[in-house]
């Protein structure tokens, strides 16, 4: 499904950045509609919950399926096990966010009552940001290419790709201008929402790949044992 140049990552490496992209482009949309419904509303609340469920559920299965993956037990077990593995990677990384606070303020670098948080905040969020759109600008690349006229080999993934690229970018567009106009927003929360959406979502098809695989191994020795 890869082309030649992105297939040297590997086809693991490709479906773990569509399960992240597709996912955090999913709670993008669904961030959309919530604001677009008025923002605090009781109507946006329970869209943006139904929603959130929603995009962790069917943003790693369209990836999942976009690569020619078959759902069944062995991939959602192991689909399951990596929503799992996925908040666990968040939450390591908020600790390490709040140790680099401490040790911020330990060293004397800042005092508690500047609010190294924010600083702290800051760093991570655009370490994570940064890292994000260097995937989603590598599977881009990828998708404008297979685009051309000779390939169009998995055409529907290319356009879901380039879709949640541009729903992300928007996204934190938004948030650098709302924070540029509003000094006392939040912006840390927001973005931070979206590395979130990604981890759990690489999480997922990454380990429902990783299972899968090892229940085919299993599969072929005991053909080989058997025979």
């Amino acid at each position: 499904m890869a082309s030649a140049r992105t297939f040297k990552v590997g086809p693991r490496g490709l479906l773990a950045g569509d399960g992240g992209l597709l996912t955090a482009g999913a709670f993008v949309i669904v961030l959309g509609l919530g604001a677009l419904l008025g923002s605090g509303s009781h109507v946006s609340n329970v869209v943006v919950i139904v929603g959130i469920a929603a995009a962790l559920c069917l943003a790693p299965l369209l990836a999942w399926r976009l690569h020619g993956r078959h759902v069944d037990g062995t991939s959602t077990g192991g689909a399951l096990l990596g929503y799992l593995a996925g908040a666990v990677l968040v939450s390591v990384y908020m600790l390490l966010a709040v140790v680099f606070e401490w040790v911020f303020t330990t060293v004397g670098l800042y005092a508690a009552e500047d609010h190294p948080e924010s600083v702290v905040g800051l760093i991570a969020t655009a370490a994570a940001i940064v890292a994000y759109l260097a995937v989603a600008a590598w599977l881009d690349v990828d998708a404008v290419r297979d685009l051309s006229p000779k390939r169009r080999e998995h055409a529907w993934l290319d356009v879901a790709r380039l879709v949640a690229s541009v729903g992300f970018v928007a996204y934190l567009v938004a948030v650098i201008v709302r924070a540029t106009g509003d000094s006392e927003f939040d912006y840390v929360g927001p973005t931070l929402v979206l590395v979130a959406a990604g981890a759990v979502g690489a999480a997922a098809v990454t380990v429902a790949d990783r299972m899968v695989r090892r229940g085919e191994q299993r599969s072929r020795a005991d053909l080989v044992s058997g025979a």
